[in-house]
């Protein structure tokens, strides 16, 4: 019976070679450069391999063996139980990194990820097949900023759905500012701004999508955001797909792998925790995943004194003070307490400077007021400034007139008493 043998293409050449050679219809040396080896000794001992087995003596003889460089069986099975209980959801390039990490394990991406696709644990991405122009990053740190609401359940099963609102310098991929919410709100925008600008300073401007915080198609008459970025000489794009911002986007995917799993290895469960928790795990992905820019200026600029950080990255509304200096904000009366500016507030607009904790400021062409609640409201009552002279008439009271005398003087004294009784 006839032995079968099993032969690459390479190996079914090699016969051919040898043949010739052995016929002599080629030389050695021809052969050797024919077979691409360096001498022809080397054919030599393949002649005389052919000449004892046969076919069978050019078959490699490493075929169905095991390499000298392969793991261990062993390690492998421990590598895989400790992959399959404790980081069954973890990519190939995080789980390695783990497995260094916390049980001194030391393998290569690329064989994890050999053996987690054999066990099943690990699914390959499909490539897109739509195609963009990639842009150019920016030159220097500082330049653009890039930033995203991210919409995820960060801390799985044990809390509700947030959002983490994500800032990245275009320049370095470097992660600038993290902040968890409940919701993608202007509060979360505003605390992540702050935080930003507290650390590095007024960037040269922020690359967001089109959401409704960033004022759409109307943005630049209605939008808070937009507003306090033209305050702090901060410019704002608009993108026009998720592909412009890619970057951004980019980081959005990984801290959903990520984060989510350094969270999980921490139990950390409430957004107050993870906000914690933040500060040292962008320091760390940063050292990791950041790149040094083309330009090395840092476009951040100061913070410098005429900027006010706390009015600027809040909620503005405006009210119109009636007779009597009085004005409602969220169903509730309020009334300014300084009487010598009563006659200059009559029917004006005010700018009332809300922060997220409830506390508000009210403002008159840049100029702080003081203000205090009214218990009670009573349609009619006596506006205050009906005992002052209005000086917008023009003219001045003579010298005999009853709002100069002693009387009027104390009536109006005892009638700003009772107001401020009424509070």
């Amino acid at each position: 019976m006839e032995e079968t043998l099993e032969m690459s293409n390479k190996e079914l050449d090699r016969v051919h070679i040898i043949r010739k050679s052995i016929d002599n219809e080629i030389s050695q040396s021809k052969a050797a450069e024919l077979l691409h080896l360096k001498s022809d000794r080397q054919i030599r001992n393949l002649i005389a391999k052919y000449k004892r087995y046969g076919p069978k003596g050019l078959i490699s003889k490493k075929r169905g063996k095991t390499s000298n460089r392969a793991f261990d069986l062993g390690l492998k099975k421990q590598v895989m139980a400790l992959v399959r209980e404790r980081y069954p959801d973890f990519g190939p390039t995080f789980a390695c990194e783990k497995l260094d990490e916390y049980h001194d394990l030391r393998i290569s991406n690329e064989t994890l990820r050999k053996w987690m696709i054999e066990e099943k644990l690990w699914v390959p991405r499909q490539k897109s097949s739509h195609i963009y122009p990639l842009r150019l990053r920016r030159d220097c740190f500082g330049e653009m900023i890039q930033i995203d609401g991210s919409h995820h359940l960060w801390f799985e099963e044990r809390a509700e759905k947030c959002v983490l609102i994500v800032f990245i310098d275009d320049a370095t991929s470097k992660i600038t500012s993290l902040f968890f919410c409940p919701a993608e709100t202007l509060e979360g925008y505003f605390t992540a701004l702050r935080n930003h600008i507290l650390r590095y300073g007024r960037p040269r401007s922020l690359y967001s999508d089109r959401h409704a915080i960033f004022g759409g198609a109307d943005r630049f008459h209605h939008a808070q955001f937009i507003r306090a970025v033209r305050e702090l000489d901060i410019e704002s794009i608009l993108a026009r797909s998720p592909q412009a911002k890619g970057r951004v986007e980019k980081v959005n995917r990984t801290l959903q792998d990520r984060l989510v799993k350094e969270m999980r290895l921490r139990n950390i469960s409430t957004i107050e925790d993870a906000n914690r928790y933040l500060p040292e795990f962008i320091e760390a992905f940063n050292k990791k995943f950041s790149k040094e820019p083309r330009g090395q200026f840092d476009a951040h600029r100061p913070l410098a004194s005429g900027y006010d950080l706390e009015r600027t990255l809040t909620r503005r509304e405006i009210r119109t003070l009636s007779k009597d200096v009085s004005f409602s904000f969220h169903n509730k009366y309020y009334i300014i307490t300084q009487p010598a500016m009563i006659n200059r507030l009559k029917n004006k607009r005010i700018e009332i400077s809300q922060a997220f904790n409830g506390v508000f400021r009210v403002f008159y062409e840049g100029k702080e007021l003081n203000y205090k609640p009214l218990t009670e409201y009573v349609d009619g009552q006596e506006p205050l400034n009906k005992l002052i002279w209005n000086h917008v008439r023009g003219g001045h009271p003579r010298v005999d007139h009853p709002w100069k005398k002693y009387a009027y003087q104390m009536a109006l004294e005892k009638k700003i008493r009772q107001m401020e009784l009424m509070v």
